[in-house]
């Protein structure tokens, strides 16, 4: 079959017209896409960017929260700003936001603050606790850590979050700290004394203690489904380490739970963060952050970001919409902290002032 040269000059417009038709509804379905992507996304002044939280001077009352936007703008004491002047309390330790609800812990003042995260303004207050630390939030109950006191066992708090009332508490070890939600277990790391209490949810009950290191605070799930344990080591004993255990061997009371301990021959802040494909941990000491990989079997030789302009690292976090790398200057307590961004190669890109004693972050989910 032979054709013309009308006939090409056809067939070439048949293509070009076909191709722009495609194009078209190329761009079409991203616009869409797009638009479904922000109808989804809460509305607010803070619906973007990184909470950082700041502890304040203990007892001064003076603890806040600082908001750095994706425009790069710094936004001092958010809580106080939004709900005329208020105080947020006396040590901020801990922000976790779920489901566009922040969730601020106060620890020497025993409540959390219940917020929407977008805009910060309050929903509710959470008393009666005693010393909080830290958050978990499941199904709708959250699970609270608190030291109670030095002298007394620590404690997991269960709060129905439907009628905002504590329903039950469950008993751990001294110095309860950080705490990990995975598949219907919590862990809960017992800061002073060494150990990793293993809780039911259904049940409410302690199904399993672990030995770990001295110290432990941040628990973290790596690619493959382990916890990381962040020990930061012994008062003067130089003797911080990571420590992962196998969650499979949670239900197991006999069973031997640590996988590997890498000692890091130095005390580390047991505050960490791990990348967002779960391969590299980030923790830190005096102005330096050290990254491990999860197959490592050795500390790292050298620092992987060392801070000359900081005075001294106190919280690391990262955001997984951005892969930024944030790290807290808490300047010793003395004043206005510093938060240093990096790439997660390690490059610096800028800096910013947060609030006193600033030692901890929170994402959006």
């Amino acid at each position: 079959m032979k054709f013309g040269i009308w006939d090409v000059l056809a067939i070439k417009q048949f293509v070009t017209v076909r191709t722009r038709i495609l194009f078209c509804v190329i761009v079409m379905i991203a616009v869409v896409s797009s638009c479904d992507d922000d109808d989804n996304r809460p509305s607010g002044e803070y619906a973007d960017g990184v909470f950082v939280v700041n502890e304040g001077v203990f007892s001064a009352g003076n603890g806040s929260v600082t908001h750095f936007s994706d425009n790069k703008v710094a936004t001092q004491n958010v809580f106080g700003l939004v709900n005329n002047g208020r105080a947020l309390g006396d040590v901020v330790q801990s922000m976790l936001i779920e489901d566009n609800v922040g969730y601020v812990v106060v620890n020497n003042s025993k409540k959390i603050e219940v917020v929407t995260a977008s805009t910060f303004e309050s929903l509710y207050t959470l008393e009666g606790l005693a010393l909080p630390r830290y958050i978990a939030v499941d199904d709708g109950f959250a699970y609270v850590t608190e030291w109670v006191s030095f002298t007394e066992p620590g404690r997991v708090s269960v709060v129905d979050l439907g009628n905002r009332a504590v329903v039950d508490q469950i008993t751990v070890g001294y110095g309860a700290e950080n705490i990990l939600e995975d598949d219907d277990l919590l862990y809960v790391s017992n800061s002073f004394a060494n150990t990793v209490s293993v809780i039911d949810e259904a049940s409410h009950e302690v199904i399993k203690t672990i030995e770990v290191s001295s110290s432990p605070g941040e628990l973290l799930e790596d690619a493959n489904g382990k916890i990381w344990v962040v020990c930061g080591g012994a008062f003067g004993g130089n003797d911080g380490a990571l420590v992962q255990i196998d969650p499979s061997k949670s239900k197991q009371e006999n069973a031997e739970s640590v996988i590997k301990t890498i000692a890091l021959d130095m005390n580390i802040t047991y505050k960490a963060a791990i990348s967002p494909d779960g391969t590299n941990i980030f923790y830190f000491t005096d102005k330096e952050v050290y990254r491990l990989n999860i197959s490592d079997t050795a500390k790292p030789n050298d620092a992987f970001i060392e801070e000359t302009n900081a005075t001294s690292f106190y919280g690391v976090g990262i955001d997984r919409r951005t892969n930024v790398l944030y790290v807290a200057d808490s300047k010793g307590f003395a004043g206005q902290g510093t938060v240093y961004r990096y790439q997660l190669n390690g490059d610096a890109i800028d800096n910013f002032t947060a609030g006193i004693g600033a030692g901890g972050f929170a994402f959006h989910d």
